[in-house]
């Protein structure tokens, strides 16, 4: 059985709970945080939620990329195309990369790469935990990476 906590801070709770083995999620230097180093740099995002009324659809796929300097955005998504919706209408998002905020994507130039060695050499002295996913690992998956990166964990995990 597996019991899962919602709106909750891990780091406000951990003293209460027992559990067998733990997966954490988070940022790596959150859950190392009493050690007093540096965090590692992450990127964040914004979000800005736009209505096109009288549109079947605003742009021709649901993921379109602006990699370049002309935009002040990184990408526009539009779920509509997901969903296979109708509607006369659509709703669309555009994403504008910034430095502060939640976390999203490491920032993985030297320094980083070298702190989060530390930080993976404290990770594997953890008993009962397993670190899993883009912020654990420090690393970026594309969401295709991230499930496979999760079911990896899991099989390695039971084979021990």
């Amino acid at each position: 059985l597996i019991d899962v906590l919602t709106n909750t801070d891990y780091f406000e709770v951990n003293k209460k709970i027992n559990c067998g083995k733990l997966y954490y999620t988070g940022p790596i230097d959150s859950y190392f945080s009493d050690l007093g180093w540096p965090k590692l740099e992450y990127r964040s995002l914004d979000f800005e939620r736009r209505v096109a009324l009288n549109t079947d659809y605003f742009q021709p796929l649901s993921v379109v990329n602006h990699p370049g300097l002309d935009d002040d955005f990184t990408r526009i998504v539009e779920y509509k195309h997901l969903l296979n919706q109708v509607s006369p209408h659509t709703v669309y998002f555009i994403e504008r990369s910034k430095d502060d905020g939640e976390p999203y994507y490491p920032v993985p130039n030297k320094e980083n790469k070298d702190l989060y060695k530390k930080y993976q050499e404290m990770a594997l002295k953890e008993k009962g935990v397993i670190f899993v996913g883009r912020l654990a690992n420090y690393k970026y998956f594309n969401m295709d990476q991230a499930i496979l990166n999760a079911l990896e964990m899991f099989d390695k995990i039971e084979d021990r």
